[in-house]
């Protein structure tokens, strides 16, 4: 299986805060990792540093076997990483083929063409099973379907990395339901690694290749969820159970 990301070493401070602590792992094409992990664990940080918000004060990442220094989120883009946040990033005032196209506009004969953008973000969405009128405003859709558009657009100008930021948080049982399905056909419609940061591990487990566990900045464990449990990790999470002798499935994989 091809890696996509190698982080190696990774080490983030805030003055004399250790947010991210030597943290290694790698990442496969077609694989979903739940990330995990109590507030303060290092998840955010670690998603930023992938996104291009912030540099890792130590250590290398790696996209597709190259070294990279994402300065910004238009480098990260810019190498086929895209992130969906837990609000949907949806602009209001806008329609859906606005925002799905936004900063990345189709410009034909020197004007914007609206028809292809149109039939552009229809066609992706309904790829991942989303029915939905490009030209509807924002404010008219639901929580979930905010979320819909914004893993649609994710999956059109994805290559290589789609971030996940708590995409089911305040989300109705349905919408949560249709938003793991989608990630799932997109797992199998594209050749990313998806990153599923959540604190729902009932949402994660059930469609996640391997959980990682972050604690205060550290990497507690890498394990696949078929060799592990809800019970298992809830407790790497709140008491610091740490697998001293564990090995690094993803060698093997």
């Amino acid at each position: 299986m091809k890696e996509i990301i190698r982080a190696e070493n990774l080490t983030k401070r805030y003055s004399s805060v250790v947010a991210l602590d030597n943290v290694s792992f790698s990442t496969y094409e077609k694989e979903i990792i739940g990330l995990v992990g109590d507030n303060g664990a290092g998840k955010s940080t670690l998603l930023n540093i992938l996104v291009g918000l912030i540099q890792p004060d130590e250590g290398k990442l790696f996209l597709n076997g190259r070294e990279v220094k994402f300065k910004s989120p238009g480098d990260a883009r810019d190498e086929g990483v895209e992130i969906v946040y837990q609000s949907g990033n949806m602009v209001e005032g806008l329609n859906v083929y606005k925002n799905f196209f936004m900063g990345r506009e189709i410009i034909k004969n020197g004007m914007l063409d609206k028809a292809t953008m149109r039939k552009k973000s229809e066609e992706a969405m309904e790829e991942i099973g989303i029915s939905k009128s490009s030209n509807s405003l924002v404010e008219e859709l639901s929580g979930g379907q905010r979320q819909a558009v914004s893993l649609g657009r994710a999956f059109y100008f994805g290559k290589s990395v789609l971030l996940l930021d708590e995409p089911t948080t305040g989300l109705s049982l349905k919408e949560v339901d249709n938003t793991l399905d989608r990630v799932k056909v997109i797992r199998e419609k594209a050749n990313m690694s998806i990153i599923f940061v959540t604190h729902n591990l009932q949402h994660i487990m059930p469609i996640a290749d391997r959980i990682i566990v972050l604690y205060h900045g550290e990497k507690i464990c890498d394990k696949k969820t078929k060799h592990t449990d809800i019970d298992e990790i809830s407790k790497m999470i709140t008491t610091r159970i740490k697998e001293e002798d564990h090995v690094d499935e993803t060698k093997y994989i």
